[in-house]
């Protein structure tokens, strides 16, 4: 009897034990119905950033498909959640970006996961500068090459700076994760995480890899009127665990003309996007897809992208102005989900150069297909042909008989190919000149080399008489400021030149 009571007992015990495993998913489920924040993105204090009273579109912030499953604070606002394994125990842990009541900095806020229960254990917060919520970036990724998920912020602060800092989870010796700051940068240009070739080793989990490097692009102080950039690199340093400047370098640009840099250097996100507003397109585009193009349009606040093959139509939700270009956020008109922030840097007058930041879940490193320089033209490539056109009649026309002009007043103007030479009563001066079309007008760029450097000045050309014979042939010269508004008159009188029958 006692051994068939035993046998009993033991059947019966394994029976419970498999209907508990069974049974166990459904009754997890019933333990705890978490109820998660809705996802809240506030609107930004400044003004440039917040929307106007433009057109009816609400672009709402697909983050809120991610819940947070760290338990939040009564006054804590939840932005976004990364799901990552920090203390690499094989189970997805979670970090929240949110924002605290009375607060402009976005905080992080981390827990971790019991492998067991599925509870979450709350980490401290993590203060970051990024204060522009809409312009947050939150992603992991191995930078410094030893397969540690480095957790990575990026954004924009109050200041109009990038920011980019990168946190390291560690354990502490009771266990517990802490986050370590091995970088902290601020730049008024872009902050780039450029990728470094890994061997396959690394790939098959078999040793460590090179680490990531980090540029910073800064404007030049002692340049001012110039498109100069200050590159800095950042190397990860194995021996200190830390990211430190290994070489700094500058990078000529181009020279502005003044009144624009004065218009730039005060310039609002309202300015630029007016500056912006229309066609874009890229002369040399890249791969199979044809020529792209990208047509900004202030007035319902959309950026279409465009080639022979996909149009795109994403909605500015926010930007923020910096030091002769804008850092904008982005979504998908009809793809919520898709978001792009685009980093845009003014290279010439009617020049621009794109860089595209896709969704954060991409590889780092991966350059976008937008990327790339864009060229401001009218509304329709008829028109751009037009233009050109117009640029190489009057470029003939210049040139043409010697390309020796003369003026009542005595001065002598001859237009080479590529150079020019103006003599009168200031002297003589000689240089490279530029044809160009500013609002449908045509322009003459001329720029002359003087012991301080390169001086610019822009003249409107209008053609008196091009179906004359080219002895009877005028043309006049009134000088004008150029300026992201376009041109303006500066009150000199205009200059009218005649073949120069002598030189002939």
């Amino acid at each position: 009897m006692k051994k068939l009571f035993l046998v009993l007992f033991f059947s019966g015990l394994a029976m419970l034990f498999v209907w508990l495993l069974i049974k166990r998913p459904e009754l997890s489920l019933n333990v705890e119905n978490r109820r998660s924040p809705r996802t809240i993105i506030p609107v930004e204090t400044n003004g440039l950033n917040s929307p106007n009273s433009g057109p009816n579109v609400t672009a709402t912030y697909d983050e809120s498909r991610i819940q947070p499953l760290v338990m939040l604070e009564n006054n804590e606002i939840f932005l976004q959640a990364l799901s990552v394994d920090l203390n690499r125990d094989g189970v997805m842990d979670q970090v929240c970006a949110i924002r605290k009541a009375g607060s402009t900095n976005v905080y992080l806020v981390a827990g971790t996961q019991n492998p067991i229960t599925g509870e979450f254990t709350r980490l401290p917060g993590l203060q970051t500068s990024v204060t522009q919520a809409r312009t947050l970036l939150l992603y992991s990724a191995d930078i410094i090459g030893d397969r540690s998920n480095t957790v990575i912020v990026s954004g924009m602060t109050s200041d109009n700076f990038h920011s980019l800092s990168v946190y390291l989870p560690e354990k502490d010796p009771n266990g517990t994760i802490t986050f370590v700051t091995i970088v902290d940068l601020h730049s008024d240009g872009p902050i780039t995480i450029k990728e470094a070739v890994r061997s396959d080793a690394y790939n098959l989990g078999i040793t460590t890899g090179e680490s990531h490097s980090i540029h910073t692009y800064n404007s030049d102080p002692e340049a001012p009127e110039t498109l100069d950039q200050i590159e800095r690199i950042y190397h990860w340093n194995r021996r200190k665990k830390r990211y430190e400047q290994v070489s700094e370098s500058r990078i000529p640009g181009k020279r502005l003309e003044s009144r624009m840099v004065s218009q730039l250097q005060g310039a609002t996100l309202e300015t630029f996007e007016n500056f912006l507003n229309g066609l874009w397109y890229m002369p040399a585009s890249k791969g199979t897809q044809g020529t792209q193009h990208l047509f900004f349009d202030t007035t319902t606040r959309e950026i279409t992208f465009h080639n022979t093959v996909v149009q795109e139509v994403f909605l500015r939700e926010s930007g923020a102005p910096r030091r002769y270009g804008a850092y904008m956020t982005t979504r998908n008109k009809s793809i919520s989900s898709i978001r792009r922030m685009i980093d845009i840097e003014l290279t010439g007058i009617d020049e621009i150069k794109i860089k595209v930041l896709e969704d954060v879940k991409l590889k780092i490193g991966v350059a976008s297909d937008w990327d790339g320089v864009y060229r401001k033209m009218s509304t329709t490539a008829i028109q751009v042909d037009r233009e050109t056109a117009a640029i190489t009649n009057l470029r003939d026309f210049l040139t043409a008989e010697a390309g020796s002009w003369i003026s009542p007043d005595g001065q002598e103007l001859r237009i080479l190919e590529k150079t020019y030479t103006l003599s009168g009563h200031n002297g003589k001066e000689s240089g490279k000149y530029a044809l160009l079309t500013i609002k449908e007008q045509l322009v003459l760029q001329l720029r002359t080399e003087t012991g301080s450097g390169e001086s610019n000045s822009f003249y409107l050309v209008s053609i008196d008489n091009h179906d004359a014979l080219p002895k009877d042939q005028t043309f006049s010269l009134t000088e004008i400021s150029v300026s992201i508004e376009g041109i303006r008159m500066v009150g000199s009188d205009l200059v009218k030149f005649s073949r120069n029958k002598t030189k002939n």
